[in-house]
């Protein structure tokens, strides 16, 4: 019998980057079909355009891509994403971007000297993108109410696990316990040390242009709960587990960083070809 993929739809600024890493010591990397439509071209037509065969056998497609890829993976596929405070994530996307020089936008903010209001009102389309992305809708034309209503009905019927990205570790837990999965020592990736204190009221006002996202993470944690409630107990015993888990010594530690470096490499040349 096909064994169901695993789609990991990774919302920008979520945690997802500590995620990946965490996956890829899960699955074969021959095995994962990485989404990146920028650096080597592995877009969801690509996906579409592989064999058959070879869509078949992947075991988990991963990356910053919208709700519907299942339709094209003929064993079936279950998603699992993380949702994060929509003012934290609209906060984090922008303070990375000043701290990416390759970034697109690196330059124009840097340039023309432009704060959190100026990028609030310049990208438009990527408001409310936690929404969007897990409603599978690109045209921004789509009615707010029904855009939140889609977005809610993927997650109950499609999303094995909704992971919320202020509480990681019992995210981690409950997607580990899901899929069988055994936790190695990690740590968190790309994570900004300080950030410069926001006024209440230009918090507001990112809540107004993402209200959509607000609800959707609401919505989402009652999700979360739930599903904590239902495996309280495999929960505290995941993160007592977790929470033990020594830190690898200097040689251990960078075995398993070259390791970890070979397996992404080997993983981005095979979604590219």
């Amino acid at each position: 019998m096909d064994r169901e993929a695993l789609i990991f739809l990774h919302i920008p600024k979520t945690a997802g980057t500590t995620l990946n890493r965490i996956i890829e010591w899960q699955y074969s990397p021959l095995a994962i079909f990485t989404m990146d439509p920028y650096r080597i071209r592995a877009t969801a037509e690509r996906l579409k355009r592989l064999p058959e065969g070879r869509r078949r056998r992947l075991r988990v497609v991963r990356g910053h891509l919208f709700y519907g890829i299942h339709e094209f993976l003929p064993q079936g596929a279950t998603y699992i994403t993380m949702l994060r405070e929509p003012v934290a994530r609209f906060l984090s996307s922008y303070y990375f971007i000043l701290r990416r020089p390759l970034h697109p936008l690196h330059r124009k903010l840097k340039r023309e000297r432009l704060g959190v209001e100026d990028y609030l009102r310049l990208i438009p389309h990527r408001h409310n993108l936690q929404c969007r992305l897990i409603a599978g809708v690109k045209d921004t034309a789509t009615g707010d109410e029904r855009l939140l209503d889609i977005a809610k009905e993927n997650l109950r019927k499609s999303f094995s696990v909704v992971g919320i990205c202020e509480r990681f570790e019992e995210s981690l837990i409950l997607i580990a316990e899901t899929f069988g999965w055994e936790v190695p020592f990690y740590e968190n990736q790309k994570v900004s040390k300080s950030r410069p204190m926001i006024e209440p009221k230009l918090c507001d006002l990112i809540r107004e242009y993402n209200r959509l996202d607000d609800e959707l993470y609401e919505f989402g944690k009652q999700l979360f709960e739930q599903s904590l409630c239902k495996k309280e107990d495999v929960v505290r015993e995941g993160l007592t587990i977790l929470r033990a888990v020594p830190r690898p010594g200097i040689l251990k530690g960078s075995c398993q960083s070259s390791m970890r470096a070979g397996r992404f490499l080997l993983n981005k040349i095979v979604s590219a070809i």
